[in-house]
């Protein structure tokens, strides 16, 4: 049984008027959660593929609120393609460390779902999985499902279409189900989405606290040369059961 609403966070703003990149793909990094499970952090990163500059955005996430924790996220790109992903990496977590103990943020959780861009096989829209790696009993698994929702292009995603929204739903082992999100329009932060694909699911089971469950999905658009990916993450309670 889910517990409190879920949490709807866009990782990394979409703009339509942003340059395209080609293949420029976001990576992900978990950096964990607090000791109640109430805030998460995960940092997205990577080199955009037209004008070689590296990037770092990292993201504080209350779990139990539809909010970015104030000051977040922490964005680090210098337009200079000679400075290398690791010093800018470096720079945004030098930047961020002072939030992260704030919040109590250290490595915990578990991924239990993992799809990267590079998978090819498997379905980007479904995923079964065990919110425990040492619940390895088949009647304990959980259902996710993605639903691509088809939308109006609009005037500033023309020609960058077609413009989707998505649909999140769970279901938990007793076969009881839970939409997490439904859009009834395309926010503006997320630009022009074609698409979108589960990329990660991670859990925590905090200590004396409902247990927290975080979607990671990957938003796809479309640029002049090519598919960008960036990452939206969502958050929620559940009763494990």
């Amino acid at each position: 049984m889910i517990r409190r609403p879920a949490v709807c966070v866009i990782g990394g703003l979409l703009l339509a008027s942003a340059p395209a990149q080609a293949g420029d793909y976001a990576d992900r990094s978990i950096l964990g959660f607090s000791a109640d499970g109430s805030h998460y952090a995960f940092e997205e990163f990577g080199v955009q593929d037209g004008s070689g500059f590296a990037y770092s955005n990292i993201y504080l996430i209350d779990t139990d609120k539809d909010a970015w924790v104030s000051g977040t996220p922490i964005r680090v790109m210098h337009e200079d393609e000679d400075v290398p992903l690791e010093e800018v990496r470096a720079g945004a977590r030098k930047t961020v460390a002072p939030l992260l103990a704030r919040y109590g943020i250290v490595p915990a959780g578990q991924v239990v779902v993992s799809n990267p861009s590079s998978e090819l096989s498997a379905d980007p829209y479904p995923v079964r999985f065990l919110t425990n790696l040492y619940a390895n009993w088949s009647n304990h698994a959980w259902t996710l499902t993605l639903t691509p929702l088809p939308f109006p292009d609009g005037e500033k995603c023309a020609n960058l279409g077609p413009l989707h929204g998505f649909r999140l739903a769970l279901e938990n082992p007793v076969g009881e189900a839970r939409i997490l999100h439904e859009d009834t329009t395309v926010p503006a932060s997320r630009g022009c989405p074609e698409n979108y694909a589960i990329a990660d699911v991670i859990t925590d089971f905090p200590e004396g606290a409902y247990p927290v469950m975080v979607v990671l999905l990957h938003v796809i658009s479309q640029g002049f040369e090519g598919p960008d990916r960036r990452f939206l993450a969502m958050a929620t309670r559940f009763e494990d059961r």
